[in-house]
């Protein structure tokens, strides 16, 4: 079986939804598990910054999902060739037996994340 444009476009929202939660975790949760980060010391004291204030864990995910949907988006352009690396040169996704994935992956990936109910308009 060949990995499909919309298979790769789940994986990305798969890791997404699991990086905003362990984020958001991490910074709120005074327990959790930092063995992950470089640099633990941030993290603690955001935790502290949190734990006394009436900040909703919701909008603080809802604020590291737009920050990893907006780079996301950002390297399929740069895929896609919509920036000035494509002076340079492209840059192309293929699959295991050399095809393309196809253009217009940062619109697709836009309109995945609508399909599935992560992102609205």
């Amino acid at each position: 079986m060949r990995a499909r444009k919309s298979d790769f476009l789940e994986e990305i929202a798969v890791s997404i939804d699991y990086w905003v939660d362990t984020v958001a975790e991490a910074m709120t949760d005074l327990s959790a598990d930092l063995i992950w980060v470089d640099e633990q010391e941030p993290y603690q004291r955001l935790q502290k910054v949190f734990e006394n204030s009436e900040l909703n864990n919701d909008d603080l995910k809802k604020v590291i999902a737009e920050c990893l949907r907006g780079f996301t988006v950002s390297v399929l352009t740069a895929i896609d060739g919509g920036t000035a690396l494509a002076e340079k040169g492209r840059v192309y996704l293929v699959d295991d037996a050399g095809n393309n994935l196809g253009e217009g992956l940062h619109d697709d990936f836009v309109s995945h994340l609508l399909e599935t109910g992560r992102l609205r308009e």
